[in-house]
């Protein structure tokens, strides 16, 4: 050769999704030899066998080997004098009508050590057999040339030992897979009813299939011709029922009558054609094939790519002249939804469902999307749910900015006409419809908790329930005050609004931690108010001294147990017993300090509110407490007013405090989630 094998190998790069191109190049050269011999249709054959070596070392197929060579045979015409010569010239023409580009060869010595043929033909009527090899280092090495007794036509074709690790380890795959790469591969000469017969016998395994047979499963359902400018395009399009592990569509890029590349999948065209297509009641799935004169002028001389720019934001001149495979697909796109029709409306119908679904039962944030048809029509079908939020959001920030930025311009505006004043009352009325979306997810949060709130007062199926601790938490977390916690960390507002408001709140920690006192008592939920020293209350004072405005303690009980008696039968203890201790140390110790030891003042006038929230509260203690003076609510709650220590203890059961908590929501739930 006058171009040395090994620079033009060197310049092959086989990647992992061109494990079977060299064998495919060899299968074309066959399929392009049978297309000049002269025997019938049904005569032409290509057998390929398949020799395996060891497993790979991280397989994706298991007990699958790996690939060590591959033998192609066929009956056309062969390696005679004007094709050896042809094979002895690099980026030889010779076959230029067939689509070849005289490298196949050396895409061959890019993953094989060898490259063998025997070969049998005839010429000038006389029969002759030429064996010879092709490596890098050898080059050609022509090791027979002679007359044959043999009067028929055949050429094996050897590719030996697999030495490049990429293709090598990535060709451990079945049979299923090959035989499915041949046929995106071949599938034009199927198409144009040039299709010999091609068998696969995977000696490894012993296992045997015909391209031809299970071409017949494919059914060409349409063919299309567009254009874009001047160029002209044909689409192929072709579809197979669903059987197997398939899982997606694809779109196949063609030049010279072959596939380039791996298919591209068609959901990245059109999300639309993201799953089987249901059509006469059953599904299928497509495999379009586009050739075109501009893909056989722009292929790789490999074949395993186009010199066609992607995008036009890739380009450094946005040239209008300049056509993208972005421009092509979505002229594939609008010519798929054309030619079906009935299932894009179907699919697009369902979407907008889906997306519908999403907002209102996990995305409220976007509630004012589900009045916007043109916002719920441009939202691409079949997304994930991630995809799906990720393009929501994108819509909703841009739209919240540009109503933010027409806002601002208002504002600084010096002359404001009659269509500006009406445009920026639109504009404050999407502001509006935004906001509300933000308190419509908020709310739905709250509508979660509340719901786990009423789960966790539930038994399991072993008949234990929730500890304490756990709806503790759940209402605001144990150990901590408000001035470790953010605002979002705490669901304070399951006991009441108000509560949220308290400048000072501990749970579940010792008093003397936040106090001088000598008690050892830890309040379940301990809260003061304290206007004048806000955010600094009894442990955080920067004063010397401050005036409590009001104490409440909450005391909460494990759900499934009554209270804290020492006999399980014993109903005879009132429910202040739980309160009225940790309200006695505040009140009656000496001297009230805080941490750094100022004063802080609690009176007997102070109010004082406690709460005790049980699971049970049976006959009997309801009974004793009310000949205590207990009274009864109407809403089915116990209380007691101590006036000399201005004191209000309310006692009531876990559901009567979901109840109220779901009450006092409902109206915001029944506003906000009404579609």
């Amino acid at each position: 050769m006058e171009v040395p094998v090994k620079n033009i190998v060197e310049q092959v790069d086989l990647s992992h999704e061109d494990v079977l191109l060299p064998l495919l190049e060899c299968i074309v050269n066959s399929i392009i030899s049978l297309q000049q011999s002269e025997l019938q249709k049904e005569e032409k054959k290509i057998q390929i066998q398949i020799f395996r070596n060891v497993l790979p070392q991280n397989p994706t197929f298991e007990n699958i080997k790996t690939i060590s060579s591959f033998k192609i045979i066929d009956n056309g015409i062969g390696f005679n004098e004007k094709n050896f010569e042809s094979f002895k010239t690099p980026f030889s023409q010779i076959n230029q009508d067939y689509g070849c580009k005289g490298v196949g060869r050396f895409t061959v010595l890019a993953a094989f050590e060898q490259f063998h043929v025997k070969s049998n033909y005839e010429e000038r009527g006389k029969w002759y057999s030429r064996n010879f090899s092709f490596t890098v280092k050898n080059e050609i090495n022509e090791t027979e040339f002679k007359e044959s007794g043999i009067e028929q036509y055949k050429t094996v074709v050897h590719l030996d030992n697999c030495n490049n690790q990429v293709v090598l380890e990535k060709s451990a795959m079945p049979l299923e897979i090959i035989s499915a790469k041949i046929m995106d591969h071949c599938l034009i000469y199927y198409l144009n009813k040039k299709l010999p017969l091609i068998e696969i016998w995977d000696k490894e395994y012993d296992q045997f299939t015909s391209i031809n047979e299970l071409f017949k499963k494919v059914s060409k359902d349409k063919e299309r011709v567009f254009s874009i400018g001047s160029r002209n395009f044909r689409l192929y399009i072709t579809k197979t029922i669903k059987e197997g592990n398939r899982k997606n569509n694809y779109l196949h890029y063609c030049a010279n009558s072959r596939t380039v590349g791996d298919g591209r999948n068609l959901k990245y065209v059109n999300n639309i054609f993201n799953h089987p297509i249901l059509l006469n009641g059953k599904n299928y799935f497509f495999d379009i094939y586009l050739v075109s004169d501009y893909l056989n002028q722009n292929v790789y001389k490999t074949r395993n790519g186009f010199k066609i720019p992607k995008e036009k934001e890739n380009l450094l001149f946005n040239d209008v002249n300049i056509l993208t495979l972005q421009d092509i697909e979505e002229k594939i796109s609008e010519v798929m939804e054309e030619e079906y029709a009935p299932y894009v409306k179907e699919a697009k119908e369902r979407s907008i469902q889906k997306v519908r679904s999403y907002i209102r039962e996990k995305a409220p944030r976007y509630n004012s999307f589900l009045k916007n048809q043109d916002v719920l029509k441009s939202i691409p079908p079949n997304l994930s749910e991630d995809k799906l939020e990720e393009h929501l959001y994108s819509i909703s920030y841009s739209a919240r900015k540009n109503v933010e930025h027409n806002i601002s311009q208002f504002i600084h505006s010096k002359s404001v006409n009659e269509e500006a004043i009406k445009n920026i009352i639109n504009d404050i009325k999407e502001k509006t419809s935004y906001d509300v979306d933000s308190l419509a997810d908020y709310m739905m949060r709250r509508r979660a908790i509340i719901d786990l709130f009423d789960k966790f007062l539930d038994a399991d199926e072993n008949n234990h329930y929730k500890l304490e601790e756990d709806i503790h938490n759940l209402i605001f977390p144990m150990g901590f005050t408000n001035k470790e916690l953010d605002f979002e960390n705490h669901n304070l507002w399951l006991l009441d609004e108000r509560f949220i408001t308290y400048k000072f709140i501990a749970s579940d920690k010792p008093i003397t931690s936040y106090s001088q006192l000598k008690s050892r008592k830890e309040a379940d939920l301990m809260m003061m108010d304290i206007p004048q020293m806000f955010n600094n209350p009894i442990s955080f004072g920067d004063r010397s001294s401050g005036e409590v405005n009001s104490m409440v303690i909450f005391e909460f009980k494990r759900p499934g147990e009554i209270a804290h008696q020492k006999r399980k039968t014993d109903y005879r203890w009132e429910f202040s017993d739980l309160i009225e201790p940790y309200f006695e140390d505040f009140l009656y110790s000496p001297v009230k300090k805080n941490y750094k030891g100022n004063q802080v003042i609690i009176r007997e006038t102070t109010p004082k509110f406690g709460f005790v929230i049980l699971d049970i509260i049976p006959e009997a203690l309801a009974k004793y407490n009310t000949n205590k003076g207990w009274k009864t609510t109407p809403f089915g709650t116990f209380f007691k007013i101590q006036p000399g220590t201005n004191m209000h203890i309310e006692v009531m059961t876990f559901r009567k405090l979901l109840e109220f908590s779901r009450n006092r929501h409902n109206p915001f739930f029944d506003k906000l989630f009404v579609y």
